[in-house]
């Protein structure tokens, strides 16, 4: 059970505090590719240096979520996640996302994007960004679905105050 700790979706602009993930070179996302039983369980999954271990779904609307140390937020926080239509957000799971083994390294100095809007870099051992948006393949006009917006959400995890839009 996920507990949320911000509001609702809203379609947002980008902070000009967030980091510019363009600076950081892509790995090849192949390596890190895993495979469910449905897509909403397959996609890519990374771990950071500092122990978070992050599943980015192949379904652009469910984005990535995060497991693990969230530094720089109240006590209980061990997760944070983004999609396209939900801004990011801050999370308690009570254990319940940790993978059983680790999830191959996300090296310092790099970024992972897919091609699916979503895109997360790890800045230095101890942080990491992601934004998540409209992918560049997908047709400008392409429409919001009736229950929700499209828009540019993110996170920043870093020991100086992890923060969501």
């Amino acid at each position: 059970m996920l507990a949320a700790l911000s509001g609702a979706p809203t379609a947002t602009a980008v902070p000009e505090a967030f980091p510019e993930l363009d600076a950081y070179p892509a790995v090849d996302p192949g390596p890190y590719q895993v495979f469910g039983a449905h897509p909403s369980t397959s996609g890519w999954a990374f771990s950071t240096p500092s122990g978070l271990q992050c599943r980015n779904s192949l379904i652009p609307d469910l984005g990535v979520v995060c497991f693990g140390p969230v530094p720089g937020t109240q006590d209980g926080v061990d997760s944070v996640g983004v999609s396209l239509t939900r801004e990011g957000t801050l999370m308690t799971s009570e254990g319940a996302g940790t993978a059983a083994e680790a999830y191959p390294l996300l090296p310092t100095g790099s970024k992972f994007a897919a091609g699916n809007g979503v895109e997360c870099a790890v800045m230095s051992d101890d942080s990491l960004a992601c934004l998540a948006r409209k992918p560049d393949s997908w047709a400008a006009d392409t429409p919001d679905p009736p229950d929700r917006r499209y828009g540019e959400h993110g996170f920043v995890v870093q020991e100086a105050g992890s923060w969501t839009f």
